[in-house]
């Protein structure tokens, strides 16, 4: 009965109600696409890319009967490299994400993700749903699809870099379920959202009303995800080829509980079961544990492993300030086929506190704890410490902006220098690499804004970026034993009002340190920008000149000219042209001097 009155509230209640849905039958659509061209060659080096390559990508909605149908779409013909053993999927995709009211499905290349150890935006093609029937106490989320496509073994390939790695077929489904024994009023228009955000943090709630066992923010989530490799999916592979069909699946609990006015309780708690080998055909009923009750649907088998993960803490919200413990405790080599990185083998405990001061012109917030590895006490080292990170924003005025952080927790994160950006041919260059992850055990960093001068004719503005991270030991499949980054960057900027113009002067300078290697690069960057016609067309034209220092001898110099070209007509459609020459003369036996250019055609429609 529950089901069929939450179906019930989606017929029309009233005359007035079923008009409106009439009235909205005009086919609405809005959105934008893009259609990119890329030319390119080089001298004195072979080809980095192809020398010719297009991308297409849109973003388009669909508004028909109070019904919403968003469509986004990609379509590329570049080869991109997999020297990091990156998962196998298309960069050619088309996804649909429909809603009307409390339904919305998706269709095709999606993302979804139920938490950090269960299903964390893992790229699946295939289908899903979100349901928040009224009056919003239930959400229920579900997905099946394929997470990584089958790639077969190659034994002619000379290029392991332009191939995608061996990979067996590997689907993967899950449902989570939400209840909020205060439901949510307004769900009708915008659901039940998750009291989770996509990092595993929390978001800011309501307070509870009086009177009552359970308040709005109270929430209570049920996860469980599954995945597993189809050995015939592709030819066997060599035994030199150590790649093995896996099964994983995944529980998990999550609560969100208020405690009076001022507590708030988190917490998560789950278990991966993961069979490394599902050609071992031997069953395993002897580990007795939670995963016993899913023996109808997952196979415990001798290479199957289990795995733990929990997290909690506890705030305490006094108004002016907020205060709270937390624990993390997540199992030696601990994942799941839903997600591509994982931080395990961790346990930490943390005191945590923040305030806004002096009519928030001063913010402090503070993580202080202890962290440690070798949870099984199998390894010959165990790494214990003291943990920390620390954020400050300072605004003493409304011309100046300060903040400074610091952490030593271990984190996964993309580390690039600024150069690779400078540097970088097209904006398409380094989307293979974007799961190219560092594992970092401190970094910090300090980010200053300054308005020099700010009138109606004139702005001035100064902005200093100083970073510094050190490495763990493992970068995709590369290892980078301590390795230490340092970055500065400077920028003066300068903006005419009346002229429509602007100028900026940049400093880049970026160190790496790895063992007995010491490589540097420095350099400045000059760019101006002008628009014209009443900033239809615009302008941009930029010059860098870096120098590259391997343990204090130079190695090379990279000069390298941008010059842009936008024109907008009808303020819907934009032409534009973007061209780069670069040059690179080396100082080394080893390395040849070469130069590149790459031309970029580009036509957008938005509507």
């Amino acid at each position: 009965m529950g089901a069929l009155g939450a179906f019930a509230q989606q017929i029309p209640q009233s005359v007035e109600e079923a008009k409106n849905i009439v009235k909205d039958r005009k086919l609405r659509i809005s959105g934008g696409v893009n259609a990119s061209q890329i030319f390119y060659g080089a001298n004195g080096i072979e080809s980095r890319r192809n020398p010719y390559a297009y991308f297409l990508t849109g973003n388009i909605n669909f508004s028909m009967f109070q019904m919403s149908i968003p469509l986004t779409f990609t379509f590329t013909n570049q080869v991109f490299n997999y020297n990091y053993q990156l998962p196998t999927f298309d960069f050619n995709q088309f996804g649909i994400q429909p809603s009307w009211k409390w339904i919305k499905i998706y269709a095709g290349y999606n993302t979804m993700s139920f938490s950090p150890y269960t299903l964390n935006g893992a790229l699946f093609l295939g289908g899903g749903v979100e349901l928040t029937p009224p009056p919003g106490k239930v959400k229920i989320e579900a997905m099946y699809g394929r997470l990584r496509k089958p790639q077969a073994f190659d034994p002619l390939a000379d290029n392991t870099a332009e191939q995608a790695p061996f990979a067996y077929r590997r689907m993967g489904y899950g449902t989570k379920i939400t209840w909020k024994p205060k439901g949510t009023a307004s769900q009708h228009q915008s659901g039940i959202e998750s009291q989770f955000n996509k990092d595993g943090g929390n978001k800011k709630q309501k307070k509870g009303s009086k009177g009552s066992f359970f308040s709005e923010q109270d929430q209570f989530e049920f996860i469980v995800f599954g995945a597993h490799d189809d050995p015939g999916s592709v030819p066997p592979p060599p035994d030199s080829v150590d790649v093995k069909p896996e099964d994983n699946l995944v529980l998990s609990l999550r609560l969100i509980k208020s405690i009076g006015k001022r507590l708030t309780l988190r917490a998560e708690v789950a278990g991966s079961a993961l069979t490394q080998d599902t050609r071992i055909e031997t069953k395993d009923e002897e580990v007795k544990n939670l995963f016993f009750l899913t023996d109808g649907a997952y196979t415990r088998r001798t290479s199957t492993a289990y795995y733990n993960a929990y997290k909690g803490d506890l705030t305490y919200n006094a108004g002016i300030f907020n205060i709270g413990v937390g624990y993390e405790r997540v199992d030696p080599e601990y994942r799941t086929l839903g997600g591509y990185y994982f931080n395990n083998d961790l346990e930490n405990m943390t005191v945590n506190f923040s305030t806004q001061l002096f009519r928030n012109r001063l913010s402090i917030a503070t993580n202080v704890g202890t962290q440690r590895n070798n949870l099984n006490n199998d390894q010959l080292a165990t790494l214990r410490r003291v943990s920390a990170a620390v954020n400050v924003n300072v605004v003493p005025s409304p011309a100046v902006n300060v903040n400074l952080s610091y952490s030593n927790f271990q984190s996964l994160t993309q580390v690039r220098s600024q150069f690779e950006q400078i540097n970088q041919l097209t904006a398409f260059d380094n989307l293979g690499d974007s799961l190219n992850l560092t594992q970092i055990a401190q970094n910090a960093n300090l980010n200053a804004n300054f308005n020099l001068v700010a009138t109606a004719q004139q702005q001035q503005a100064l902005n200093v970026n100083v970073a510094y991270q050190q490495a763990d030991n493992e970068q995709g499949g590369t290892t980078l034993p301590g390795t230490t980054f340092y970055q500065l960057t400077s920028a003066y900027n300068i903006a005419w009002t009346k002229l429509e113009m602007s100028a900026s002067l940049a400093f880049n300078y970026n160190q790496n340190i790895a063992e007995s290697l010491d490589t540097r690069m420095l350099g400045p960057t000059l760019t101006l920008n002008k628009s014209l016609f009443k900033r239809q067309l615009t302008l941009v034209v930029s010059a860098s000149f870096n120098q590259a220092f391997t343990n204090g001898a130079q190695t090379n110099q990279v000069m390298n000219g941008r010059l842009g070209i936008g024109y907008t007509v009808m303020q819907k459609h934009r032409f534009s042209f973007n061209a780069i020459y670069l040059n690179q003369e080396t100082q080394t036996e080893q390395t040849s001097a070469f130069s590149e250019f790459t031309g970029t055609l580009n036509y957008s429609y938005s509507f």
